[in-house]
């Protein structure tokens, strides 16, 4: 898809916007897994949503993958596949403000990205909430929760246009806290890595 037709249907979806918001009590609050992808699967189904044969799970995710690649170039959102699966990570400072809502500077990258994701639409999104060990734990994980659920709020909303938004039913949302850190907490630069969103893309397979 050329960026300038991508630029300007996003644009035209926001002049169409409502104001409505998605339920997100269909969201899951949970992690990932294989279980889960089992249980999920059948009312993917029944929206419309065909799975994946195992050969097209890999070139489908890598298809997706080279697709998001540019606007994930424009950003410091760091990027790898693991298996058929993509990774993305945003550290929280460059992508909330302190009442939790989307950083301006990142929303045109962002929509962009969610677009794209509702184009390819054969797949899980699990976002996932991490900070670094400051502070009492168990705040440290409520914080993680709410950064999630921020960030899957806002991939919700972004486009209210038709069948073109992301359905709430792909959407896996979940905090770990401090548990799984990355780098030094005792470091500035390490506390700023911790504290991050992560967004696993799997395929409905």
């Amino acid at each position: 898809m050329k960026k300038g037709f991508l630029f300007c249907f996003l644009g035209l979806m926001a002049c169409s916007s409502t104001n409505e918001m998605v339920d997100m009590s269909l969201v899951n609050y949970s992690s990932l897994s294989a279980k889960s992808k089992i249980v999920q699967k059948p009312t993917l189904i029944k929206l419309g949503i065909e799975p994946l044969k195992i050969e097209e799970s890999r070139p489908y995710m890598m298809n997706l993958f080279r697709t998001l690649l540019p606007e994930l170039e424009k950003t410091n959102i760091t990027y790898q596949m693991a298996g058929p699966d993509i990774i993305l990570t945003i550290q929280s400072h460059i992508l909330l403000d302190s009442n939790m809502n989307i950083l301006d500077s990142i929303k045109p990258q962002l929509d962009n990205m969610i677009f794209i994701l509702t184009q390819f639409d054969r797949n899980f999104i699990e976002i996932t909430g991490h900070t670094s060990s400051v502070g009492p734990k168990s705040q440290n994980l409520i914080i993680s929760k709410q950064m999630a659920s921020s960030v899957a709020k806002y991939f919700l909303n972004t486009i209210q246009n038709g069948k073109f938004k992301i359905i709430p039913e792909r959407l896996f949302v979940n905090g770990m806290g401090e548990s799984m850190w990355i780098a030094d907490n005792s470091t500035r630069e390490g506390q700023l890595l911790n504290h991050r969103i992560e967004i696993r893309i799997s395929p409905l397979i």
